[in-house]
């Protein structure tokens, strides 16, 4: 489908929760995700669409950065999660903790992914960028897989 096509999809939702591989191939600049993610980013930046991340994610972020003592991503990820416009992380609240666990007992779902899908819901988000082709079955909210815009 391509860029525009996938930029077109994302515009249609006004609030979108990241998953968390989506700020990971932007901080890394993956390719082909980074054709899509620079400019998804640039929208976040100006706040034509708002984002929002787990404080799952966010934890998953650190992860990597810790076990390897590289301070140098750590900082890079500390700056993106603490002052990139456009994005908020939202911590885990009971009514979150709620959606989650119904995730959870009625889809089967790990409770990290619950946890992030259920973020989502709460939080007020329209659909959930991702590349995890098992959030889609879920039927919670909409997901905009990236491998189907990448390629062309």
């Amino acid at each position: 489908m391509g860029k525009e096509a996938f930029l077109k999809k994302v515009s249609e939702y006004p609030r979108v929760l990241l998953d968390t591989s989506i700020p990971v191939y932007f901080l890394q600049k993956v390719v082909p995700y980074s054709v899509l993610i620079e400019p998804l980013f640039r929208l976040i930046e100006e706040q034509a669409i708002e984002a929002r991340l787990s404080v799952i994610t966010e934890a998953e972020l650190l992860v990597g950065p810790l076990r390897k003592n590289d301070e140098e991503s750590l900082s890079l990820v500390q700056a993106f999660l603490n002052d990139f416009p456009g994005i908020n992380v939202v911590p885990v609240s009971r009514p979150i903790a709620q959606e989650a666990a119904k995730l959870r007992a009625g889809r089967g779902l790990p409770l990290p992914d619950a946890l992030i899908i259920a973020t989502a819901k709460v939080s007020g988000c329209r659909a959930v960028i991702s590349n995890d082709l098992m959030w889609a079955k879920t039927e919670v909210l909409p997901v905009v897989p990236l491998d189907d815009y990448c390629g062309e």
